[in-house]
C-alpha cells in the first residue's frame, strides 16, 4: 500500500509541474518543474522521505521499462540518422562527458568545502573556559 500511495504522490507532483510549467510559460519541462516541487517539499518537511522512498525505489529498479518506447520511437527516425551519422555519435559522446565533468567538479568542489568546515574548529570565547581548581 506504501508503493501506491508513493507512485500517487510522484503522480500528483509530476502534474503539478506540468501544469505549472504551461500555465506559468515556464521554460522548463513540466517533469522537471515537479522535480523540483518535489523536492522542495523535501527539504521543507512538507512531505516525508518514507512517503515516497519505496515507490521511488521500485520506479528505479525498473527504470529500463520505460526506455523501451524511447528505443523504440528512435527507430522511427533511422533514416535522419543514416543522414548524419557523426552528429549522432558527437552527441551521445559529448554529451555524457560533458555531464560527468561537470558532475565531477561539483562534487570535489561539494567535498572540498565539506571537508574545511569540518576541519575548522569553532571558536570558543574566552569567557566561556573555565578551569576547576
Amino acid at each position: 500500500m506504501k508503493i501506491v500511495l508513493g507512485v500517487l504522490i510522484l503522480l500528483a507532483f509530476y502534474g503539478a509541474g506540468t501544469v505549472a510549467s504551461s500555465w506559468l510559460h515556464i521554460p522548463l519541462p513540466g517533469n522537471l518543474v515537479g522535480m523540483l516541487l518535489l523536492t522542495l517539499c523535501l527539504c521543507m518537511g512538507w512531505i516525508r522521505m518514507e512517503w515516497v522512498e519505496r515507490a521511488s525505489s521500485f520506479l528505479i529498479r525498473h527504470m529500463m521499462l520505460f526506455f523501451v518506447p524511447i528505443i523504440v520511437g528512435v527507430a522511427s527516425y533511422m533514416h535522419w540518422m543514416i543522414q548524419a551519422p557523426w552528429t549522432i555519435v558527437l552527441s551521445l559522446v559529448l554529451g555524457p562527458m560533458a555531464v560527468m565533468l561537470v558532475t565531477g567538479r561539483v562534487v570535489e568542489w561539494y567535498l572540498r568545502r565539506h571537508k574545511q568546515k569540518q576541519t575548522a574548529e569553532p571558536a570558543v570565547p574566552e569567557e566561556g573556559r573555565a578551569l576547576d581548581a
